[in-house]
């Protein structure tokens, strides 16, 4: 029987955060009434799994959890940390629902890599989506998403996935539960690296040199010899620095962030809505 709802993200901007927790409250008050158990729910931030943020550790669930886990898109993947974190996520027969933020371009292989990951996790994929939040490098792009239409969406999605969840999970015995149809999600397994788009952010002259950008770099691209610049080489330009700057200093300056950022809020200024696979 099922006893917990967690919520697990990886969300340097906070948008990918925001829409897990949103789902997961959403789906623990739609769960509660086919529980013996009272019903609790919690939040765990992946980045704690990381090498350079975590202990050598491991997450171990079992089949009296859900869990939902929400990852960014960059690129129309999942970046490439995600796959480090998720190796040390044992699925163990526990039921989750994928899911994945961006910023209003496209989602491409990114919903696909994260169900096909979670099933070699062990994981049993209930179902999965695909939600539009503000975009992290060009706030101009979905400025405001998630909003009210995109709220109602994911308390949508929340229903829908726990009536499914409530067919596989309100029994002790496991042999009587049913089994899981494959969710056809488009996309595929690229054998390419991810691209990374040669924009990475720096500061301007109100650094005042605090460290806090270095000590929330998930990749460790900020160095103490120079806190302005970052490394091109392993920086993923996912804004973790730039939220965490308590002076505003840094951004993504230049004339070619100015003609990116130009060109995408001409391109996908056109609203699109959340898919979702179930």
């Amino acid at each position: 029987m099922i006893k917990n709802v967690v919520g697990m993200y990886f969300s340097p901007s906070g948008a990918t955060a925001k829409i897990t927790k949103k789902i997961t409250i959403e789906l623990t008050d739609n769960m509660r009434d086919s529980c013996l158990d009272d019903l609790s729910y919690s939040f765990y931030d992946m980045l704690c799994l990381s090498e350079r943020h975590g202990i050598n550790t491991s997450i171990d669930c079992t089949d009296e959890t859900i869990v939902v886990m929400g990852l960014p898109v960059m690129s129309g993947r999942i970046p490439e940390i995600c796959k480090e974190m998720l190796s040390k996520v044992n699925g163990n027969g526990a039921y989750l629902i994928a899911l994945v933020s961006y910023g209003n371009n496209s989602y491409g292989d990114a919903l696909y890599e994260l169900y096909t990951y979670a099933n070699e996790r062990g994981f049993n994929v209930i179902s999965a989506a695909a939600f539009i939040a503000q975009h992290s490098m060009f706030p101009k792009v979905a400025e405001s998403r998630p909003d009210a239409n995109d709220i109602k969406k994911m308390i949508e999605f929340s229903r829908i996935s726990a009536k499914k969840l409530k067919r596989f999970v309100c029994t002790d015995i496991s042999s009587m539960r049913g089994r899981l149809a494959p969710l056809m999600i488009p996309g595929s397994i690229p054998k390419r690296k991810p691209m990374k788009l040669p924009i990475h952010p720096t500061a301007n002259s109100l650094c005042i040199s605090c460290g806090k950008c270095k000590e929330v770099c998930p990749v460790g691209a900020i160095s103490t010899d120079d806190l302005r610049k970052s490394d091109p080489k392993e920086c993923i330009s996912c804004t973790s620095c730039i939220k965490a700057c308590p002076q505003d200093a840094r951004g993504f300056y230049g004339s070619l962030a100015r003609a990116t950022r130009i060109a995408r809020e001409k391109l996908h200024f056109k609203r699109k809505d959340p898919e979702w696979f179930i």
